[in-house]
């Protein structure tokens, strides 16, 4: 699936703005994102747009366009289900709210941008947000400050590192993970260590 999206878009290098939207919009949808291998598209995506052409500018405007959009379109339904979140969300997820309400009683404002860096979090967080009425006061200039640097982390690496960096890519994750999953098993800082078990139970069903 990697292969051929990577496939198509170099061919058809008009759609890989619209793409790297596209996936980054669905990757920041509640419950969707939770699906989406965007992580591991998005850096061959941006490694494709340096090869065809497209400024470093406008491939992450589009990116962090994506992000906010998909941000709002979450927390949005949040604040209509409000306080019956519960009632509306299947009951497989019910985990991922109560790890994102922990988060968000302890980080506050500082949660829609940490969140972003979170696996199981990154989609929850914006729905929970708008479900607690976070005043949009406050949720959408956080977002609109903090998406950029999650989109250029990703989307940038693949645009200056090249092609090449695809094929390392998946093994710096992995790496990454196993750093992550080691310093959460015996320090557990900001009470991570649920998270990585849901993402966990998420895989195997």
């Amino acid at each position: 699936m990697f292969d051929s999206i990577l496939s198509f878009l170099e061919t058809n290098p008009d759609w890989v703005n619209w793409a790297v939207f596209t996936l980054i919009f669905i990757e920041s949808l509640f419950i969707a994102g939770l699906f989406t291998p965007a992580l591991l598209i998005i850096p061959g995506i941006g490694a494709l747009a340096a090869r065809v052409g497209i400024s470093p500018y406008e491939i992450t405007f589009y990116a962090t366009m994506g992000m906010i959009v998909g941000d709002s379109v979450s927390y949005g339904f949040g604040r209509i289900v409000g306080n019956k979140l519960f009632d509306w969300v299947p009951s497989d997820y019910h985990k991922y709210v109560k790890q994102a309400q922990k988060f968000m009683s302890k980080y506050g404002i500082l949660s829609v941008a940490l969140g972003r860096f979170i696996g199981p979090l990154r989609c929850v967080v914006p729905f929970t947000a708008g479900s607690l009425g976070m005043k949009k006061t406050i949720f959408f200039p956080v977002t609109f400050l903090s998406a950029p640097t999650w989109t250029s982390l990703y989307v940038l690496s693949g645009y200056f590192l090249g092609v090449a960096f695809i094929e390392y890519f998946n093994y710096a994750l992995i790496g990454i993970i196993l750093v992550i999953t080691i310093y959460t098993v015996y320090k557990d800082p900001m009470n991570l260590r649920d998270c990585l078990l849901y993402t966990s139970d998420a895989a195997d069903e």
